[in-house]
């Protein structure tokens, strides 16, 4: 890892002192070296899907995502940050509800507003940053606000604008000024990437963000290299990216592999995966990569139970810190997966099922779990999250479950959940001394939801809907379940019906080719992947580029060179630096592009 030593630095100022000198006067100094340190260091801190308004109609867990954002905001505020970065999925549903927008919004105003001076000057210009907005102007820029912490924020799957005016919650937090809205796009056949320029002492940062776009989609838009990345004159940038999208391979084209992204940049904060990694791990292009995590459990799943943790990102110049910070406030969590074998030994009666010795059996592993998970030694007196699979291997050991789990009614917060019992599977092969190997392991050849269910009953008959496309509507029939996003079904069915309209009516077809030539239409719609990106999110642009002005606060110097990725040398001109907070200078360099 890339790490700025400044306890180095303090050693190394600290060792030119006099020993016989007095213990004030070194304090004194300390604190002057650690002043000008400062004046050159970003510090920002990082977090990703916080999910506000998870669970919040459950009666144990509604407050816990409103607590843990508070946590996340007295972190930075007590590390004194420049800003806080998060990286999407600030909101769990794409139409949070009002409370959910109250409590938000209240946390922002008593965290965000403040007399104290943000010290990060902002280069780039804001009316391009946060055209979609609505604003012209960062909003600690904002003479009508006082803010003393910035948020800069993409949005993520959940968050995501819908739609006819295609809005995100995000935009009205950024239409309250309390955050920075960055890192939209909405022309899915090219993405220019262009980032916001911040500047702190010597130090410059180029920031990208780009926002959630269907994997399948951008992941062929990176095949293609239609994604580019705008580039600041000179090689002094520290670029760093908040990217919200699958990082682990969930399929051919339903991820962004690391390599796919520029070698240029620095350092991404990637979002979407809640697994915590947040230990940077460098790729093999160079860059590293931080991925924090979620701030709260959405699904009782392994990945989930990791422990949560926001990190305090340093730079100074091109080189980096991270400081992982460990999360009090979140609820608890144990996972655990155990097979059910022998259960001879905890009969003491004769008459006890099988069933009734699974659940004894089950029992000792309960009471284990809630022990481990009262030595986590999380904020407050909370009930914890418990998830065991729990593998049978004889039908006579199947139990209900929900009933079961009524018995820690008031000793854990999801009884209801706790406990999920998956089918074993013998393996009956015989082994060289003729004996049944009674090895056990889960069914895992089983879908996980409803929607998957359907795409393999019509994949394993071989049938296809007639005029609809089956994977656009059960895309949308997802969204609409994971988003709340209840209008994306209806919306969809009406395109698919006006789309086999309009091409039958712009078509001169035989009454007897009807039925291939709207299979035809059919196919085409399956084929395209971008296809639900159109219907539900996009006022497309077309294929026409945008000329992107990027300043660069020191050179003025018109065409000079600059390095892009492939290690050719594009000129670049544009503006000069601004003279302080708010002021703008004149004319200066325009950044080269590079593409992914």
């Amino acid at each position: 890892m890339c790490v700025f030593p400044i306890d180095a630095v303090q050693i190394k100022k600290m060792s030119s002192f006099d020993e016989n000198r007095e213990i004030s006067d070194i304090e004194e100094s300390q604190q002057e070296a650690d002043e000008r340190l400062d004046e050159d260091v970003f510090s920002i801190l990082i977090a990703t899907d916080i999910h506000l308004g998870y669970a919040e109609k459950d009666p144990i867990r509604s407050k816990d995502t409103f607590t843990t954002f508070e946590e996340v905001l007295q972190i930075a505020q007590e590390n004194s940050v420049d800003f806080l970065l998060l990286g999407g999925d600030l909101f769990h549903d794409t139409r949070p509800s009002t409370y959910c927008l109250y409590k938000c919004t209240e946390l922002l105003k008593k965290y965000c507003l403040g007399d104290k001076p943000v010290q990060i000057e902002y280069l780039s210009d804001p009316s391009r940053n946060f055209s979609y907005t609505g604003n012209d102007t960062v909003n600690y820029e904002d003479p009508n606000l006082n803010i003393s912490l910035p948020v800069f924020s993409v949005h993520g799957n959940h968050d995501d604008p819908t739609g006819e005016q295609q809005i995100s919650a995000l935009n009205v937090l950024a239409s309250t000024g309390l955050v920075n809205y960055f890192g939209k796009y909405t022309n899915y056949s090219f993405v220019e990437v262009e980032p916001i320029l911040l500047k702190k002492g010597c130090t410059k940062l180029a920031l990208y963000g780009l926002s959630h776009i269907k994997d399948e989609r951008l992941a062929r838009l990176f095949l293609d290299k239609n994604v580019t990345f705008m580039v600041p004159q000179g090689d002094d940038w520290y670029q760093l990216l908040v990217l919200h999208q699958n990082r682990a391979n969930r399929g051919a084209k339903t991820f962004i592999p690391d390599h796919s992204l520029p070698s240029d940049l620095d350092f991404v904060l990637w979002g979407h995966e809640h697994d915590c990694r947040i230990t940077p791990e460098q790729t093999s292009s160079g860059f590293y990569v931080c991925q924090p995590g979620s701030t709260v459990a959405t699904s009782l799943a392994v990945g989930e139970a990791i422990p949560k943790h926001v990190g305090l990102l340093q730079i100074h110049k091109k080189q980096f810190n991270l400081t992982p910070i460990p999360l009090k406030t979140v609820r608890p969590f144990i996972f655990r997966e155990v097979v059910i074998t022998d259960l001879d030994e905890l009969q003491d009666d004769q008459a006890m099922t099988r069933a009734a010795l699974a659940e004894k059996f089950v029992d000792i592993q309960v009471e284990n779990m809630i022990e481990e998970a009262k030595e986590l030694g999380q904020k407050g007196d909370m009930l914890p999250l418990i998830r065991l699979i729990v593998v049978y291997t004889d039908e006579d050991q199947v139990f209900n479950a929900i009933r079961y789990g009524q018995k820690y009614v008031d000793r854990v917060a999801n009884p209801k959940e706790m406990i999920k019992l998956r089918s074993g599977m013998r393996n009956v092969k015989k082994t060289d001394n003729g004996n049944v190997n009674d090895d056990f392991m889960p069914n895992v050849n089983l879908a996980n939801r409803v929607e998957d269910l359907v795409l393999l009953d019509f994949e394993n008959s071989g049938k296809k809907l007639n005029c609809l496309s089956l994977k656009v509507f059960n895309d949308a029939v997802i969204k609409s379940i994971d988003a709340d996003d209840m209008e994306a079904p209806e919306e969809v069915l009406k395109f698919l019906v006006k789309n086999a309209k309009d091409k039958l009516d712009a078509e001169l077809v035989e009454v007897e080719n009807v039925d291939d030539f709207v299979e035809s239409v059919r196919d085409e719609v399956d084929n395209d992947a971008s296809t639900l990106d159109r219907i539900l999110g996009t006022r497309p642009w077309g294929n026409k580029k945008r000329n992107v002005t990027i300043i660069d606060s020191d050179d003025d110097e018109d065409l000079s060179p600059n390095k892009n990725s492939s290690g050719g040398a594009t000129p670049t001109r544009g503006r000069g630096s601004r003279g302080g907070r708010g002021s703008r200078g004149g004319r200066g360099s325009r950044g080269g592009k590079v593409k992914a």
